[in-house]
């Protein structure tokens, strides 16, 4: 008992633990309380900032550009044009997405960046029953058929096929191409910051596991891992923001209709389970936002707030159920599909590697069992 003590006392004399958690060495090279070996004396990944000018410096101004140079690549190289691959059906009534029947019009996926008749949101026509802003009306019912005759500058009839009518019918068509022109453009940010928040929520859950394999510090609280937590909520908020465009233009009938179906019961094809399973990891990461701070740590305390912050765990085996449901392995081709199943792989390898090497530097030696 008194050598236990003596232990105690130095590892207290040697060490200090902040709010944040990070274990700095004062004196000596901290020791781990379990095993009594050395500890790394090598700072986590990225460093301890030493106030929030540095920490912007060393941590948010390198994720916003390698965001925002992500976000363009994936807007701009029609590599990442969601509409050059196959769709899923959003309309059917399966649990697990089925590829989208064109029709004999249009039997094969268009090629990167060009614009047909079938672009997403704008006039996939849909059942009376169906989800969303997906019911848009066909071109062609928009163009002369609001009467059949009117009356003309001097007397008589006009055709409903004359000038009048016709200067409608071009404006409505003009109408209905910019529709779909923004609803492209609305569905490539949602596909392109969904991605990009993916790939920042899988950096998060392998900057742990890096640590362990430098040899590095891996503290209860790491600021390059939270700073990218928070760039991977600014991105999934803005990635559902414009989701709600595509298929809702923004009305909240239309939002309910992610969820809920015509008679009131809960959506459960792949459509409906695609925005529940969307939904909840949405929810985890806006909590998560919220407790990412060091006051929430003090508040929390180390234990409780470790705990919470597992759930990005949750999170992300919930992002991947998202997009499985949105169609992912259906486009195996699209280099968005290529990436999520590098993150899935990636994120498994990285904690598969970390919890065998956390077991393996806390592993009591036989000495200190035989004591």
């Amino acid at each position: 008992m008194c050598v236990r003590a003596i232990d105690a006392a130095i590892e207290q004399s040697t060490t200090a633990r902040g709010y944040d958690g990070h274990v700095r060495p004062q004196t000596t090279e901290a020791q781990d309380p379990t095993t009594r070996r050395p500890r790394s004396a090598r700072a986590p990944l990225g460093g301890i900032p030493t106030g929030w000018r540095d920490r912007l410096l060393r941590f948010h101004l390198p994720l916003a550009v390698g965001s925002i140079a992500m976000l363009l690549l994936f807007m701009t190289l029609p590599a990442f044009d969601p509409l050059a691959y196959v769709r899923a059906d959003m309309g059917g009534h399966a649990a697990l997405p089925r590829p989208l029947d064109i029709g004999a019009g249009e039997s094969s996926p268009r090629q990167p960046g060009a614009v047909g008749a079938m672009d997403h949101g704008a006039t996939q026509t849909a059942p009376s029953g169906d989800h969303g802003g997906s019911r848009t009306p066909a071109p062609t019912a928009h163009a002369g058929t609001a009467g059949s005759s009117s009356t003309g500058h001097a007397s008589g009839t006009t055709p409903g096929g004359a000038h009048g009518t016709e200067q409608t019918g071009q404006m409505d068509a003009g109408a209905i191409t910019d529709e779909r022109a923004k609803s492209r453009l609305d569905q490539r940010i949602t596909v392109a910051t969904g991605y990009v928040a993916t790939g920042l929520l899988a950096f998060t859950l392998l900057v742990g596991p890096a640590n362990l394999l430098l040899r590095r510090r891996n503290p209860i609280s790491s600021y390059l891992r939270r700073d990218a937590g928070m760039w991977t909520a600014g991105f999934s908020i803005v990635h559902v923001f414009f989701g709600l465009q595509v298929h809702s233009a923004g009305q909240l009938s239309g939002f309910l209709a992610y969820f809920v179906a015509a008679d009131g019961t809960p959506l459960l094809n792949s459509f409906g389970l695609g925005n529940w399973t969307g939904l909840l990891a949405i929810v985890i990461v806006a909590g998560l936002l919220s407790i990412s701070s060091d006051l929430a740590l003090r508040i929390l305390k180390a234990p409780t707030w470790k705990w919470l912050q597992r759930l990005n765990y949750a999170t992300f085996a919930l992002v991947v159920f998202h997009a499985f449901f949105y169609g992912a392995l259906l486009r195996v081709t699209s280099p968005f599909t290529l990436l999520l199943l590098l993150s899935v792989f990636a994120v498994l390898a990285g904690q598969a590697i970390g919890i065998w090497l956390w077991r393996r530097r806390h592993r009591p030696t036989p000495a200190l069992t035989a004591f």
